[in-house]
């Protein structure tokens, strides 16, 4: 056979656990929705896209703008051809055109694609647009029951919709200032406030005429709206104000400590606070204990299961480690981590090549981009497969995709091919992925 048309599917299967539901796969050797082992389940011409609909259950699959809903086992759903297609919870919301409706798990249309915009209320109806979001027309929120029936609420929002939380969604006036509709669709929280954010517990963010602070859904203050800077986590609030930064519990009921000093940079990362200034980086978690201290320069990003990615250089330096809840180091320094599913992480090597800059007056480093390769660790900083892959993805569940110039390979977590798809005719080992 020629090159060009060699697509030869090579299984490697070693007896693991199988995964619920079906998996995406889009490389350049196989666009396909397969089951946990690699078997194909649905390909061919016409299916350029495969996205995940609803985890373990609902998939799309088709090209740019006309797709189709399938199940688990790759039958078709309904009937509907859509542009795009979510998961709003109990029910799908899909596009057709530049028109949004309704679709049960069945495939059955709930609401024909009429509306502008459309989100779920929370409780069984919908709110929805009928104008333009993107004139400069405030446009009026309308309610659809769970019969179908529309109501005109008399509110007319400027910023569109948004999802609906706790009950409330924001909206913004023709007038430039923020309330919060109810499900449906009337007033809730005054539109008062220079900007509100999305409800979640019950509370969101609001900034008033003396800063910004946290309400609950009634419009009440719960953090007082005079600090410069807020952010939440599931674990806590921190404030930061002139005179410092103060943290409270994630129902803004309680104040749990305070820090001095207003001139720090602040970032919440997995549930713990990181605070920097000039002398250094200090990571704190939810009662103000101190887990770490670093140079000024260190960074946080949230990990796999609590733990954090810590870095404390520039990017191609071996620079980055995973940090314990507790604050210890569990990995040695790498390049570059990034994180899957489960307890594991994808890592970089690449090559630098030294010169010194005329331009900028100082040695500078030329990265071999095209070269570069990702390895699998696990939360422990084990190993499991070497750096050899362009590309390394979680596809959900207990799965991965090893992508590299020659093949594509779905593993397992600990790294073991289950599957290989291969460009060219040459016998596909089995085993380990690393091999």
């Amino acid at each position: 056979m020629k090159k060009a048309m060699l697509l030869a599917l090579l299984l490697a299967l070693l007896g693991a656990a199988r995964a619920e539901g079906a998996l995406c796969v889009v490389t350049p050797q196989l666009t396909a929705l397969t089951d946990a082992s690699g078997d194909v389940l649905l390909s061919g011409e016409g299916i350029g896209d495969v996205f995940c609909v609803r985890e373990g259950a609902l998939y799309a699959a088709g090209s740019r703008g006309t797709y189709r809903l399938y199940d688990a086992a790759g039958k078709p759903v309904g009937e509907t051809v859509f542009g795009m297609i979510d998961d709003a919870g109990d029910a799908l919301v899909y596009r057709i055109g530049r028109r949004y409706g309704a679709m049960d798990a069945d495939g059955a249309v709930l609401l024909e694609p009429e509306w502008t915009q459309l989100t779920p209320d929370g409780a069984g109806g919908w709110l929805a647009l009928d104008g333009d979001p993107l004139d400069d027309s405030a446009d009026e929120i309308l309610h659809i029951d769970a019969a179908g029936e529309v109501r005109r609420s008399g509110v007319y929002t400027a910023s569109g919709l948004m999802p609906v939380g706790c009950g409330c969604m924001p909206y913004r006036t023709a007038e430039g200032l923020w309330g919060a509709v109810d499900a449906s669709g009337r007033v809730a929280v005054n539109p008062d406030w220079h900007a509100l954010g999305g409800y979640e517990d019950g509370l969101a963010k609001a900034t008033g005429p003396d800063g910004t602070g946290v309400i609950d859904v009634n419009g009440r203050v719960v953090v007082a709206t005079v600090y410069r800077w807020l952010e939440r986590s599931p674990a806590m609030i921190a404030a930061l104000g002139a005179s410092g930064l103060d943290v409270y519990a994630p129902d803004g009921g309680k104040r749990l400590f305070s820090l001095p000093g207003g001139d720090v940079d602040v970032c919440l990362a997995g549930g713990m606070l990181a605070v920097s200034d000039d002398t250094g980086t200090r990571l704190y978690d939810a009662d103000g204990q101190m887990l770490y201290e670093g140079g000024p320069g260190v960074t946080f990003a949230e990990g796999c299961m609590g733990q954090l990615i810590a870095c404390d250089g520039a990017w191609g330096e071996a620079c980055q480690w995973l940090m314990n809840p507790d604050g210890s180091a569990a990995s040695a320094r790498v390049q570059q981590l990034l994180p899957l599913s489960g307890e594991r992480y994808a890592f970089l090597e690449l090559d630098g090549t030294e010169y010194y800059s005329a331009e900028l007056g100082r040695i500078q480093t030329s990265w071999d981009y095209a070269h570069m390769r990702y390895g699998l660790m696990d939360s422990l900083g084990n190993i499991l497969i070497p750096a050899r892959f362009r590309e390394i993805r979680s596809l959900g569940g207990d799965r991965l995709l090893l992508l590299s110039e020659g093949e594509t390979v779905l593993a397992d977590m600990d790294g073991t091919a289950l599957k290989r798809w291969v460009t060219a005719q040459t016998e596909a080992p089995t085993g380990e992925a690393g091999e």
